[in-house]
């Protein structure tokens, strides 16, 4: 006679339902807790000795790839407690930019009738993965929102951080004055409110050093960028300091100070060595490679951007070794060898163009226009340098198209086309749109 089946208890409790998750992946006790808890504590959970925090559940729940729903459904807690539930698992989302993990929580939280604070404060998160997704109009609506439903005083670093994101959609769509502004209210509420959090004080620096630089305000961007500095070295932040030290190089390469600008970022590789940062490092050697084809040093602008093509290509950085291309096209031709300049940068503009980086084309372009005026060819230069001031005008960056159309006037002068010259002049001062 065949045996009846046991009966499948199935898990009721929440130390019940961590153990049978865990089984299910064929974890460890010591696997679970991992380096943030110990296998003593998850053994006291799944026996339901202990009740675990909040913060610790959701480790649990995360590692265990289940939401926290999930291990609290049968508990008998408010909406209140839920909603917070979902918030805390949204922003451990946010920290680990799983973006479709935070608008899963806080939608969760939203079926559970937040009141007018905890909406707000799930907007606040739920905007974070709106940005990271390029969802820039969602963010703006759910970023007024939140401001209207939050508290200044009472919920001071939520309404900060809320400002540093529109900030940051601001500076995204280009509006630099617009950004600022923002970046500023975020600034002047950390310090009304002495708001501690050292990464958004960090953060609210670099920003604001960058707009202003943008602005050409070069003064105010060295001293904010010098501040990001100094919290940097009190709180052992490295990837801040490292940052604060490219936004000071740059700010003095906007002076004309290019050994300073060398100097400091030399200190950004430095550290950036030691941080294993690959992608900040590509940007530090192509900066340092551009500083030194404006001072001369042609060999050194050859050697940097060649570091730069070299690890680029070693990582898979096709973006990063066509713009260290671009560089060694602008050393070559400061040398005078255009053939080899405009080699160097035909093969970097078609990279570009596959990957539609239409800032960096540009700059590729203008060595190709540069390029075949060297060489007597001035229809190819035409084509190029129109191509090259359309890319720019269309993503808006005026600075960048009044640096080539000033470059393109003055090769058409040197052709004696003093009319195509002039108009040239005139869309580098902003006053017309001919490309």
């Amino acid at each position: 006679m065949a045996s009846l089946p046991e009966t499948v208890h199935k898990p009721v409790t929440l130390g019940e339902r961590v153990r049978a998750a865990r089984r299910e992946l064929g974890l460890s006790q010591a696997q679970l807790a991992g380096e943030e808890l110990t296998k003593g504590f998850i053994s006291q959970v799944e026996a339901g000795l202990v009740r675990p925090s909040l913060r610790s559940l959701q480790i649990i729940a995360a590692r265990l790839g289940r939401g926290i729903e999930y291990f609290v459904g049968d508990q008998p807690l408010t909406s209140t407690k839920r909603v917070h539930y979902h918030r805390v698992a949204a922003e451990a989302a946010a920290e680990r930019s799983d973006w479709r993990a935070v608008r899963q929580e806080v939608e969760s939280a939203f079926g559970h009738a937040p009141t007018r604070r905890e909406r707000g404060k799930l907007l606040r998160v739920l905007v974070s993965a709106e940005l990271a997704t390029h969802d820039t109009e969602r963010a703006f609506e759910h970023i007024a929102e939140a401001l209207g439903l939050l508290d200044q005083a009472a919920d001071a670093e939520d309404v900060a951080k809320l400002h540093y994101a529109r900030g940051y959609a601001y500076f995204d769509l280009g509006q630099l004055v617009a950004a600022t502004e923002s970046f500023e209210a975020s600034r002047d509420l950390v310090e009304r409110h002495e708001i501690v959090d050292p990464r958004l004080r960090s953060r609210l620096l670099l920003a604001l050093g960058t707009t202003y630089r943008r602005l050409e305000r070069t003064a105010k961007a060295l001293a904010t960028y010098e501040s990001a500095l100094a919290l940097a070295s009190r709180t052992s932040e490295l990837e801040v300091a490292a940052r604060s030290h490219m936004g000071i190089a740059a700010s003095l390469y906007d002076e004309g100070d290019l050994d300073g600008a060398i100097g400091a970022y030399e200190r950004a590789r430095g550290l950036l060595e030691r941080l294993s940062d690959a992608t900040l490092e590509l940007s530090v050697l192509q900066s340092m490679a551009s500083v030194s084809v404006d001072r001369g040093k042609l060999d050194v602008a050859r050697e940097f951007a060649e570091q730069c093509r070299v690890r680029a290509m070693a990582i898979g950085d096709d973006r990063m070794a066509a713009v260290a291309e671009t560089e060694l096209a602008r050393a070559a031709l400061a040398a005078g060898d255009a053939e080899g300049a405009l080699a160097s940068a035909t093969h970097a503009e078609k990279v570009l163009a596959r990957i539609e980086d239409d800032r960096q084309r540009s700059s590729a372009l203008r060595a190709i226009g540069a390029a075949e005026d060297a060489r007597g060819d001035h229809a190819a230069s035409d084509r190029a340098y129109r191509e090259a001031i359309a890319l720019v005008t269309k993503i808006d960056h005026h600075a960048d198209r009044a640096a080539i159309a000033t470059e393109y006037a003055r090769k058409l002068r040197a052709r004696g086309e003093t009319e195509a010259a002039y108009d040239m002049l005139e869309l580098a001062r902003g006053g017309g749109h001919k490309a």
